[in-house]
């Protein structure tokens, strides 16, 4: 019985964990299997614009841009072990 409320508190704890890490604006993906292949060959509509080795500094690189007008949004998504940036193409 306690298992089940453990492990909800402990998504709700990541979730929130997630949300706070990811930035105004910004979306951050935990990739899937189809997502990841969408990662790999670039997303429909989406191009790779970079690839950096944390969280943070994909989402500081993806509100550079923003900032500078290269792009009105974008994505960080996690792909084998390191976050794309994700723009608009």
């Amino acid at each position: 019985m306690h298992k089940p409320i453990r492990t909800a508190a402990t998504a709700a704890t990541g979730l929130a964990m997630a949300l706070a890490l990811t930035g105004a604006g910004a979306v951050a993906t935990v990739a899937t299997a189809s997502a990841a292949a969408a990662s790999e060959t670039g997303a429909q509509g989406w191009d790779v614009s970079g690839s950096f080795d944390t969280q943070q500094e994909c989402v500081a690189a993806g509100d550079a841009g923003v900032a500078d007008g290269s792009w009105a949004q974008y994505r960080c998504v996690l792909f084998e072990a390191r976050w794309d940036l994700m723009t608009p193409a």
